[in-house]
């Protein structure tokens, strides 16, 4: 193979990879067949060196080259028209991530972390109330429905559960506890775990579960009392807390769906008059006698008829 040939395999290799690249972008079936034709003649000329590299370059020139320039122009206008679409994906996808990551690291991990923290605060109340002193600080654990509530608390429940009658409690300055409750919660060695947290209208309620055993308890936030629940444990929702914010993401989610099945959808299609331009282009692929024109003797007989007949006359 000489340096011609060559030069002209390795430009059409350069032109199948542009056109393949192409068919990726469009995933048009017109142009994927063009594709699959184009590479069938290359790979004719590849391997069979004997043939004339001059009409793989007549074919391009004629064919391909004009059809790269149209579809590469197509691209860059759709890519332009998709860059808004892609931005607004993109936009989503970043909201999406940070709501997610922010669920999982903060309120997670929160939620676990302050199951201990409350269980501190209990004992100290209980220690306070035996030495008759006042060292808890109720902001320790007043900060996670601050925190939280707005956004993770069930807004869903029949308060009537959630809501206790009298019952004899200790006084801790502002707060109520109820005696039977500190006395189990004594037994246990105060150690709680946050269960779920509910905000009807603008009431808020905590349920705890006390460790090793199958007692409940409320935190009242607004009415300032910590009782046990007594009511039945299946007509409550005690599954854990799912941010509000969830169906946001849902609807954000389906959003980016219905955007990049719009954008798939807007990149295949192409103005008619190209849809007409490329099924032309297939039909004179397929109407050219392709083999013919490769192995076209034409050129060679008619040297060979001048020689014969050169050699005639000289007789």
């Amino acid at each position: 193979m000489g340096d011609d040939a060559a030069t002209i395999l390795s430009q059409s290799k350069r032109r199948l990879t542009k056109l393949k690249l192409l068919a990726n972008f469009f995933e048009h079936i017109d142009i994927i067949s063009i594709f699959i034709k184009t590479d069938i003649i290359h790979n004719l000329f590849q391997e069979n060196t004997a043939l004339d590299y001059n009409k793989l370059e007549l074919f391009h020139l004629q064919y391909t080259d004009s059809l790269i320039e149209l579809l590469t122009k197509i691209k860059r206008q759709k890519e332009n028209d998709m860059l808004a679409v892609i931005n607004e994906i993109d936009i989503n996808n970043k909201y999406i991530s940070g709501f997610e990551e922010r669920r999982v690291d903060s309120f997670q991990t929160d939620r676990k972390m302050y199951s201990g923290v409350f269980s501190q605060h209990l004992k100290t109340l209980y220690k306070d109330l035996t030495e008759d002193i006042f060292t808890a600080n109720w902001d320790n654990v007043l900060y996670f429905h601050k925190k939280y509530a707005q956004e993770f608390y069930r807004t869903e429940a029949d308060e009537s559960l959630l809501k206790s009658e009298s019952f004899p409690a200790y006084q801790y300055r502002d707060y109520s506890i109820e005696r039977k409750l500190l006395g189990r919660l004594n037994i246990q060695g105060f150690k709680v775990r946050f269960v779920c947290g509910y905000l009807i209208d603008t009431h808020e309620y905590e349920l705890f579960k006390i460790f090793q055993s199958d007692d409940y308890f409320i935190f009242s936030i607004d009415d300032r009392k910590l009782y046990l629940f007594d009511k039945e444990l299946d007509k409550l929702d005690i599954s854990e807390n799912q941010s509000n914010q969830g169906t946001i993401i849902d609807q954000l989610k389906r959003k980016n769906e219905q955007l990049e099945k719009s954008m798939n959808e807007r990149k295949r299609a192409l103005p008619p008059e190209v849809e007409g331009v490329l099924k032309d282009y297939i039909k004179n692929l397929e109407n050219i006698d392709i083999m013919s024109k490769i192995f076209d003797f034409d050129e060679e007989t008619n040297i060979l008829r001048a020689m014969l007949n050169l050699n005639l006359n000289n007789n």
